[in-house]
C-alpha cells in the first residue's frame, strides 16, 4: 500500500513540473522572440545606413574631383545630375538596367549644395540624403538630411566650359 502511494505522489510530481516546463517554454520562447527580431530590425537598418554613408561619402569625393562647369545654368544643373547617379548608382552614367546601390534610392533624394567663393568658383560641396525611408520589419525609419557629407573642392574651375 505504501509502494502504491509513493507511485502515484511521484507522477503527479513528474506532470507538475511537465507543465511548469511547458510554461517557461513558452513565456522564454516569445520574449527570445522579440530580442531576436528587434535584433535583426536594428542590424538590418544599421547595414543600410552604412551603405547610405559609402554612397554619399564616394559621391561627394566624386564631386570635389570632378571639372566645374558653368557656363550655363544648365551645365550646373547636368553635373549635380552626373553627381546623384553617383551616389545612388555608383557610375555617373548608368545604363538604364543599373540597380541602385541602396534598395530604393532614387536620385531625386540626393541633394547637392555648392558653396561658393566670389567670383563663383566652388569651394566646398555637400551631399545630403532626403527622405529616404528604410522599411525595417516592424518599424519604418525616415533619414532626412542623413547621412551628409561637405568636402572642399579640389577639382578644376572651369566657367567658360559646357558639360557634356
Amino acid at each position: 500500500m505504501m509502494g502504491q502511494l509513493k507511485a502515484k505522489r511521484h507522477i503527479k510530481v513528474t506532470s507538475r513540473v511537465r507543465g511548469h516546463a511547458m510554461l517557461e517554454l513558452a513565456i522564454c520562447a516569445g520574449v527570445l522572440m522579440m530580442l531576436l527580431s528587434g535584433t535583426f530590425q536594428f542590424g538590418y537598418t544599421f547595414y543600410l545606413y552604412n551603405k547610405l554613408v559609402t554612397a554619399v561619402g564616394n559621391g561627394a569625393r566624386y564631386a570635389a574631383q570632378r571639372t566645374y562647369r558653368s557656363a550655363t545654368e544648365k551645365d550646373v544643373e547636368r553635373g549635380a545630375a552626373a553627381i546623384r547617379n553617383m551616389v545612388v548608382f555608383g557610375d555617373p552614367q548608368p545604363l538604364p538596367e543599373t540597380a541602385p546601390v541602396v534598395p530604393n534610392l532614387r536620385p531625386e533624394q540626393i541633394e547637392v549644395n555648392w558653396v561658393k567663393h566670389g567670383d563663383g568658383a566652388p569651394a566646398t560641396v555637400s551631399l545630403a540624403v532626403r527622405n529616404y525611408s528604410v522599411d525595417a520589419v516592424f518599424h519604418a525609419f525616415s533619414f532626412d538630411r542623413r547621412p551628409m557629407v561637405e568636402f572642399p573642392y579640389i577639382g578644376r574651375y572651369a566657367p567658360a566650359e559646357r558639360e557634356q
